[in-house]
């Protein structure tokens, strides 16, 4: 009887181990199939030209920060779509390099997560690893094995949507954009924010990743400017206003430098009119006193020059 227990007890744990065994083969089997589907059609596309080809992708590709320019397809309400729409968007600068095992690939897709590993088209040494995970994308940028750029992509609950968190490891800085796909009407004030780990902030106003219009500048000590953003740059009139009462008006050119005229006025009443050649006092100023008294003199290479 004793001997009848043992033995059935053996043949329970046999069992199962052998369902488990047969589960995960099967498993197993079914990834492998649905990677060799993939595999043969990216080798059917490469050979119809249907990915396009490295010259076109080169023309595509965008200079500075590589933030996707995600163009509104016409029905993005899904977890597929947005899924494709940013997969479309990443292909414009990079091409799959999937080095992931086997095993690693069968892991991810047990935990319901998508690994994907891209090379830059244009620079060997810039590799991406994208993850994708429900309603969460995170891209890490490398530069020669380095992290330099690492982005968060939250969708919102219909996928219609999403906001991007993209943290910049080398200025130490977080610039967060809402809503990319530009679905909510109702958010006509800034919807970008950059973050420094030194305290300033910069609220902006975005559509697509592409700062445009007014944006304003906070400091920790209570300073703040109020400039525009045209095409990511900052360009054209600007303000700062000094937390003890100052102000200074000058204008931002295409470098981003202060260029040309600038008025400074102190709290006290008077004001020096002065110009800078990017970001350097340069040229003629003059000083203007409360009671009407103007002094001349000049700026050379950011001093001034003493008679």
């Amino acid at each position: 009887m004793i001997k009848m227990k043992k033995d059935f007890k053996q043949f329970l744990i046999l069992l199962i181990i052998s369902i488990f065994v047969a589960f995960t083969i099967s498993f197993a089997y079914s990834v492998y199939q649905n990677y060799q589907r993939e595999k043969k059609i990216n080798e059917v596309k490469s050979l119809f030209n249907l990915g396009g080809t490295s010259e076109n992708k080169n023309e595509e590709s965008k200079e500075d920060i590589k933030v996707e320019e995600a163009h509104k397809p016409e029905n993005v309400n899904s977890k597929d779509s947005w899924n494709n729409l940013i997969i479309t968007e990443i292909e414009k600068d990079y091409v799959l390099d999937d080095v992931r095992p086997f095993y690693k690939r069968l892991y991810d897709k047990i935990r319901g997560k998508k690994i994907y590993n891209y090379k830059s088209i244009n620079n060997e040494n810039e590799t991406l690893v994208v993850e994708m995970n429900d309603n969460k994308i995170t891209q890490k940028f490398f530069d020669n094995g380095k992290e330099v750029l690492e982005k968060e992509l939250i969708a919102n609950d219909d996928f219609s949507s999403y906001d991007l968190k993209a943290h910049n490891i080398s200025e130490e800085s977080t610039a967060t954009f809402k809503d990319m796909l530009c679905k909510d009407t109702y958010l006509n004030t800034k919807n970008g924010l950059i973050e420094y780990q030194d305290g300033r902030k910069i609220e902006f106003i975005h559509k697509n990743a592409i700062m445009n219009g007014s944006a304003i500048e906070t400091f920790p000590n209570g300073d703040k400017i109020e400039f525009n953003y045209v095409n990511g740059k900052r360009y054209g009139e600007a303000q700062k206003f000094y937390a003890n009462g100052d102000r200074e008006d000058f204008f931002h050119r295409k470098n981003e430098k202060k260029n040309g005229t600038s008025i400074y006025y102190f709290a006290n009443g008077e004001r020096e009119e002065v110009a800078y050649k990017d970001d350097v006092l340069e040229g003629p100023a003059i000083y203007i006193f409360n009671d009407g008294v103007a002094e001349h003199y000049e700026y050379k290479n950011g001093k001034r020059v003493e008679d």
